[in-house]
């Protein structure tokens, strides 16, 4: 019987009581009551991560070569809890540099399940879904505090399918999900001391699991702070003076340091452009000057924002990916219609998105930004579609809610207000 099917009695007993024991914590966590979902909703959307995290494991060891990022983790997680018992100075040394702490963090987490699971993935993967719910949860508050009256765009925070099904698995884009719900929900309370302190401590991890969604998050969040007018003042200006300060003029002041910028980029895309896989989309190399990366920013476009198009890729299941971004993009454009509409005085309900609130134009930003970096630098679209995972739902939102008055929409609010 193949390797992932191997459950003796105790995983399974082990499976089935974590299960039950995460799924009762998360109805009783005051955090996770906040969302207002009830405890059976709860319950459902937990149960549903984790049967999609588990069918995620089953597939990387079907079909990814070498069973893909999540089995290696796994499997460097044994090594290393052997070493840390048996072998601490070997332990030591394959952490010896910043490099390798920094890359073995997935390692770490699954390290850390082990002594619970008796070393079980699956298992692992239920322990993994508890943490991941608390990021859920917190960024369903943030949406249904600024796209309000609207469940239905509250819930794409647990339901998004690719998101779901990149994120439920122990993969970085699953902590890095859980730190931005956490980030988002604390960054919607800066006013607060304890909220700043617990902002940037999370910034700071995510600096650590992935620096490029951190930078990222620096231009995102001053659209945000330059839109949003419910702060005083003060509360906007200098905090958006000392971003605009790291963004532009620190690299005028230490132009060493732009150089060092695109050699890295350059060397980091060079990593995707020597790798092999069936779903490879052109992309043109970057050369290490400014120049090149002008070159491949259409591309970039193309494939960060659009790519798997229908029938690209060399796989059936990229068709799904496929239609999901499609109905994300007539999503934005339907929205964008509704825009113009306002702008050209077409009249509108007054219960929509206040443009006052940062928060669209920093989600907005954010994975704009986010999708076009990614298809600067990956060339294979089921990588790509991976990656932005992360960025969809903050684009998806913002657009689904500005329909949100619409009669059918509607309706399904008021039948998701009943539900949930």
């Amino acid at each position: 019987m193949a390797n992932w099917l191997r459950l003796n009695n105790m995983h399974i007993a082990l499976f089935i009581l974590y299960s039950i024991a995460c799924g009762y914590g998360l109805v009783k966590l005051p955090w996770v009551r906040k969302t207002g979902i009830r405890p059976p909703v709860l319950l459902a959307l937990f149960v549903l991560h984790v049967a999609v995290g588990c069918l995620h494991n089953v597939i990387a060891w079907r079909y990814y070569p070498g069973h893909g990022d999540i089995w290696d983790d796994y499997q460097w997680s044994l090594v290393l809890r052997k070493w840390l018992l048996t072998d601490p100075n070997r332990f030591l040394l394959f952490n010896s540099k910043w490099t390798y702490v920094t890359h073995n963090g997935i390692i770490f987490i699954q390290l850390l399940f082990n002594f619970f699971s008796a070393d079980n993935i699956y298992i692992n993967t239920v322990l993994f879904n508890f943490f991941l719910f608390l990021g859920n949860a917190g960024l369903y508050q943030v949406f249904r505090r600024h796209f309000p009256a609207d469940p239905l765009t509250a819930l794409t925070a647990f339901l998004l399918p690719s998101t779901l099904f990149w994120t439920s698995c122990i993969h970085r884009e699953g902590v890095i999900y859980l730190l931005l719900g956490l980030f988002f929900y604390e960054f919607d309370r800066v006013r607060q001391a304890r909220s700043r302190i617990f902002a940037l401590m999370l910034f700071l991890l995510l600096l650590y699991f992935r620096f490029t969604i951190a930078l990222l998050l620096l231009p995102a969040l001053l659209a945000g702070l330059l839109t949003e007018q419910h702060f005083a003042l003060k509360y906007r200006l200098i905090p958006a003076a000392a971003l605009a300060a790291a963004i532009l003029i620190i690299p005028l002041a230490f132009p060493a340091l732009t150089h060092l910028v695109i050699t890295g980029l350059t060397g980091w895309q060079a990593e995707f452009q020597v790798l092999e896989g069936h779903s490879r989309l052109y992309l043109p190399s970057l050369d290490g000057t400014w120049t090149s990366l002008l070159r491949v920013f259409p591309y970039a476009l193309r494939n960060g924002l659009f790519e798997p198009l229908p029938g690209s890729g060399g796989r059936p299941i990229y068709l799904a990916f496929s239609i999901e971004l499609i109905l994300i993009w007539m999503t934005a454009l339907a929205a964008l219609v509704i825009l113009r509409q306002v702008r050209t005085g077409i009249p509108r309900p007054t219960d929509s998105v206040p443009h006052r609130d940062g928060f669209p134009p920093l989600f907005l930003t954010f994975s704009i930004l986010g999708m076009i970096f990614v298809g600067t630098f990956v060339p294979f679209a089921g990588a790509i579609v991976r990656y932005r995972s992360l960025f969809l739902p903050f684009l998806l939102a913002p657009a689904l809610h500005s329909l949100h008055h619409l009669p059918f929409i509607q309706r399904i609010n008021n039948k998701l207000q009943f539900f949930i």
